[in-house]
């Protein structure tokens, strides 16, 4: 996404903050700056976020978060249940 991002195409990431204790109100002004848009606020300061694919470079390159990845990458598919 960030070396050859597509153009019109929307992403969805989970940003994790550094620092806990950071004012989400920051946090959330900071995202919608790079380009992002709030779905969702998780639990211990995280908040799903979808932002275009073009932007995540911005969103990236913030100061004070600790991680940003993609939304939805862990799940069962298929038989995938019987090996756990």
């Amino acid at each position: 996404m960030c070396e050859d991002p597509i153009e019109g195409k929307v992403t969805t990431l989970v940003v994790e903050p550094a620092d806990d204790d950071r004012s989400d109100d920051a946090l959330v002004a900071a995202i919608r700056v790079a380009g992002g848009t709030i779905e969702e606020r998780m639990p211990y300061g995280g908040v799903r976020v979808s932002i275009p694919e073009p932007r995540v470079t911005d969103l990236c390159s913030l100061s004070g978060l600790d991680s940003v990845e993609t939304a939805g990458v862990v799940g069962l598919a298929g038989d995938a249940g019987e090996d756990i």
